[in-house]
């Protein structure tokens, strides 16, 4: 299937290259559609070099693994090099300075095992133990709110009533597929918890990239052309703002959004409102998708208790999606990515079919970058085509 849709790509691409030599033949020599062959054919090369990598890590786990721990160990990287960089200008050398953030992050950690993360464990166990009682509690409000409804149906027109029919027909169905799918992403969130080899090699890595950071780039520069280094370091310069201020903004708005649910939901004695707000937390870093994942299980449980604290939740989940909106995420993260939503939605959908929870999470920067480079090819373009002329 992959190899006829690869064919079926290069057949287009040649029957488009020819259609427009057609078409150049009809028009004067300024209108005419100039394409660099050689350029176009490093594009799909390029495209083709991502697709084969892409296959191997399927294939492949352990470089999956070794892949997603270089990819987390760069997000790592920028999160903390601005602090490295502060250690830095206060005569602390960058080894010296990476470690003391180490020792920080060791700091918090030990503090939060003792105080926080035994709660949320013994909150997320007794949460998959008690789980079929709320399920069972969710059909049985469902049902007494058919019940006490069910007289009207028969005072709706025809068309109507084939809708309660068609949806009481597969509402057997409908707890065996949430189950399945709560299973699901259970076990999609406990893959995203590190392994013991993910906790050795995740930090060495970053230690590296942070304290080697301009030994890379220089060895990457030295590798580029000599006439293309200024465009290359323009480039690099343009992407590398954009990563780091998507990364770090994306972080401080996401533990914003847990700390504030998990706060507002142990207010309004909401259960299990450490993990909720845990996963409201985490889910946020994907856009669009992210708050109505994190708001879906705080509804269902508070309106198990009553009607009224379900619409208080939605109210305050309101009330804090506005304020990381019009506040946090334009002081914070501002216009550092700069995608259409459209276009922010439909790699969030790819993203997820290729590579799950993380493609979700990387769809986002990925496309940035390939919008940032996409530019910056074209504003070239067009300045040639104006020295041209």
């Amino acid at each position: 299937m992959t190899g006829i849709l690869i064919l079926l790509l290069a057949f287009l691409f040649f029957l488009i290259y020819y259609l427009i030599n057609i078409g150049n033949k009809y028009v004067n020599e300024d209108k005419r559609i100039k394409i660099n062959v050689r350029k176009v054919f490093f594009v799909l090369i390029f495209i083709t070099f991502i697709y084969l990598i892409y296959k191997i890590l399927n294939k492949y786990s352990f470089l999956s693994n070794l892949f997603g721990m270089f990819i987390f160990s760069v997000i790592m990287a920028y999160l903390f090099n601005p602090i490295v960089n502060f250690f830095e200008k206060r005569k602390i050398r960058r080894s010296l300075g990476i470690l003391i953030v180490y020792a920080i992050i060791l700091g918090v950690i030990v503090i939060l095992s003792l105080t926080i993360i035994p709660n949320i464990t013994k909150e997320a166990k007794k949460l998959m133990e008690i789980l079929p009682l709320y399920l069972n509690r969710i059909f049985d409000f469902l049902n007494n709110i058919y019940d006490r409804y069910y007289s009207s149906i028969y005072s709706l027109p025809p068309q109507l009533q084939g809708v309660e029919q068609a949806v009481m027909g597969n509402a057997e169905n409908m707890g065996n597929i949430l189950s399945e799918n709560i299973k699901k992403i259970t076990s999609s969130m406990m893959d995203i918890f590190p392994k013991i080899t993910s906790i050795i090699l995740v930090p060495i890595f970053t230690f590296y990239l942070i304290l080697d950071k301009d030994s890379i780039k220089n060895k990457i520069y030295i590798t580029v052309p000599k006439d293309k280094r200024q465009d290359f370091s323009r480039l690099s310069k343009e992407i590398d703002k954009a990563l780091g201020e998507f990364i770090r903004g994306r972080v401080i708005v996401a533990i914003f959004i847990g700390v504030s649910t998990t706060i507002a939901l142990l207010i309004l004695k909401i259960p299990f409102g450490l993990v909720i707000g845990l996963i409201a937390g985490i889910a946020d870093i994907i856009p669009y998708f992210g708050p109505v994942i994190g708001i879906i299980p705080a509804v269902i449980f508070a309106l198990l208790d009553s009607p009224l604290k379900a619409l208080w939740v939605i109210i305050i989940f309101t009330v804090i999606q506005q304020i990381e909106n019009d506040l946090i995420t334009p002081k914070i993260i501002g216009e550092s990515i700069g995608i259409h939503p459209i276009t922010v939605i439909v790699s969030l959908i790819i993203g997820g079919e290729i590579m799950g929870i993380w493609g979700m999470v990387l769809a986002v920067p990925a496309v940035a970058v390939g919008k940032i480079v996409f530019s910056f090819f074209m504003e070239k373009l067009n300045k040639n085509q104006i020295i041209d002329k």
